[in-house]
């Protein structure tokens, strides 16, 4: 099981405590796949990461907005892009044309890469 490393810290408050909430619904995900949960405990569980996903766009969308951030349009494009990608695999996951591990590397590779690409310019930009 990964745990929360200070490395996902990007500095801004707000939006580290929202990435910590994200992270431990995708470890919830990975502990129910791990210890054989039924596939409802599992579809439960990606629900909520969608929603919560969603949630955390409009909230950093907020945030860009309130900042003047100049690359707002196509961070918040990457967004949509992830929020549809997440959908999809929701969807493949639930007609079984995919696995819950696969759907838990999405998760992870995404989590990882917007936030240590995109996230980071945004709080960059926050910062100066």
């Amino acid at each position: 099981m990964m745990k929360w490393d200070n490395k996902y810290e990007l500095g801004h408050e707000r939006i580290d405590a929202e990435h910590r909430i994200f992270f431990r619904l995708m470890m919830d995900f990975q502990e129910a796949v791990t210890y054989g949960a039924p596939n409802e405990k599992l579809l439960r569980t990606l629900n909520e990461i969608v929603k919560y996903a969603d949630f955390h766009f409009v909230s950093e969308e907020n945030i860009m907005t309130d900042n003047n951030y100049p690359d707002q349009k196509r961070h918040a494009h990457l967004h949509n892009i992830l929020l549809s990608e997440v959908k999809d695999k929701l969807h493949q996951f639930t007609s079984g044309n995919i696995g819950a591990n696969e759907v838990f590397e999405f998760l992870f590779e995404w989590f990882a890469l917007h936030t240590s690409n995109e996230d980071k310019k945004l709080v960059g930009f926050l910062g100066n």
